[in-house]
């Protein structure tokens, strides 16, 4: 009776091992700098991110907030001036300015080819029209992982690319 047992509970212990549930997926909506937030905070829709969680990312970034961000040779480029509209190709990772020092973010968009949901384009809102800015942002959208790192005085996510399945895009 024991053997029987013993044979049941490691068969349910396989059973339940190989049966995952999907992670729940955060979704992150905001625009950078947080127009309702306080001075050197992060938007609050940032403090969702967590280590480990799926993360539906729809970030828009105004003229002030942009980004630097690696090229896929190796450079390091600012939005500077007037950006061309549309997508924008070879962008291997974006450094976000959250508005705060104690919380950094790193986007990995990914190849656009195994990571289609994922993308980085120059976008118009006329909503966020500063001074002689037509109104162009800079947005980030996607999915992805997040990966948490201590720094000494600061929290920093890195967010990698996850295909669009995972946080429910596609079936």
């Amino acid at each position: 009776m024991r053997i029987m047992a013993m044979l049941f509970l490691m068969f349910e212990a396989a059973l339940s091992a190989t049966t995952q549930t999907a992670p729940e997926v955060v979704k992150v909506e905001t625009i950078l700098p947080d127009p309702a937030g306080e001075e050197f905070e992060p938007a609050s829709a940032l403090e969702l991110i967590e280590d480990h969680s799926v993360v539906l990312l729809d970030l828009t970034m105004s003229v002030e907030a942009y980004p630097s961000f690696e090229n896929a040779d190796g450079t390091y480029s600012t939005m500077d001036g007037d950006c061309e509209f549309g997508p924008m190709e070879g962008v291997r990772m974006l450094s976000v300015p959250t508005g705060s020092n104690h919380l950094l973010l790193n986007v990995r968009p990914g190849d656009p080819g195994q990571f289609a949901a994922n993308s980085v384009s120059c976008d118009y809102m006329p909503s966020l029209q500063l001074g002689e800015n037509i109104g162009q942002v800079m947005k980030v959208r996607g999915c992805y992982l997040a990966n948490y790192h201590s720094i000494p005085t600061a929290a920093m996510f890195v967010l990698n690319p996850l295909p669009a399945s995972a946080c429910g895009l596609t079936q």
